[in-house]
């Protein structure tokens, strides 16, 4: 998306207390979130909050404040925590943001479905404090002109065949992950707790979701619901091969197995659980065993 609002802001230069990118990220979450949610009363960029100055803030007619931070610098998963807390701590609710081309990032992100990816130990953070997504925009420009990306989320799910373990070559730590990419709906702001952490997130829905839905809508057309001799060992090894076939190019086995045992508990499945839990425990050995970071 091209914004003229932005090439008139922000020259393109850098500065020792700001880059390029981190401003134009900054003005975009400024501009689009107080476009699209008429219920904001107070919005400031660089807003001092005692110890902390916050990228971007913005106080609703509830009474509810949000700040975002936009990462793009190396951070530790220490010191989100210790920030997200300090905002909370003020009754703040806290949006991370990561600049998906930047060295905040294990490897660069796209919005795409992509296997084996390096995970920062910020990024797998961010992760569990938003339930499975972290948000990134990222930017390209050429001369004067720019174009951000539209804001997605991304799902990490383990790899099927590297270990999910934590590597360290010289000075990088990084976990490998499947990543999967999920469409942010709107510009509309969610305040929420998980855990004892407040955040701010948007209107999506994450990997795992969406995928149960698909997974619903292909046992719909196998009987899956209806049928009980799925139960059925032989049956259950049957439709687990199919939906494999069907969404392993897109997702990988491990979190296809993970959403099935959900809808199963969920009652929404009749299949054989102790083979997929089986199955699982037997996909998680077999990668331990495919460790070779001198190759990632």
């Amino acid at each position: 998306m091209k914004s003229k609002f932005l090439r008139y802001l922000i020259p393109k230069i850098e500065s020792k207390s700001e880059s390029f990118a981190h401003k134009a990220i900054k003005y975009l979450l400024y501009n689009k979130i107080l476009e699209n949610n008429p219920n904001i009363i107070e919005a400031s960029l660089e807003k001092y909050l005692e110890t902390r100055r916050a990228d971007v803030y913005f106080k609703f007619n509830t009474g509810q404040e949000i700040v975002v931070e936009i990462q793009n610098s190396p951070i530790t998963s220490r010191e989100i925590t210790t920030r997200t807390k300090d905002y909370n701590n003020r009754g703040i609710y806290v949006l991370w943001v990561f600049y998906g081309d930047d060295k905040c990032v294990g490897s660069p992100k796209r919005p795409y479905h992509l296997k084996d990816m390096k995970i920062s130990p910020a990024e797998m953070r961010l992760h569990q404090l938003y339930r499975g997504r972290v948000y990134y925009v990222n930017i390209q420009y050429q001369e004067e002109k720019f174009k951000t990306t539209q804001l997605f989320a991304l799902h990490f799910s383990f790899s099927d065949t590297i270990s999910p373990n934590l590597f360290r070559k010289r000075f990088d730590s990084f976990f490998i992950r499947n990543v999967n990419f999920t469409y942010i709906p709107n510009w509309n702001l969610l305040c929420t707790t998980h855990g004892n952490y407040k955040i701010a997130r948007f209107y999506d829905r994450n990997a795992k979701s969406t995928l149960m839905e698909q997974l619903r809508g292909f046992a719909m057309r196998n009987n899956i619901f209806r049928d009980n001799s799925f139960y059925k060992l032989r049956n259950t090894k049957k439709f687990f091969k199919l939906t494999c076939n069907m969404f392993e190019d897109e997702y990988g086995k491990n979190i296809i197995i993970d959403a099935l045992l959900r809808l199963i508990t969920n009652k929404n499945y009749i299949l054989n659980k102790k083979y997929l839990e089986k199955y699982k425990k037997k996909l998680y050995k077999k990668v331990k065993t495919k460790i070779n970071i001198h190759h990632l």
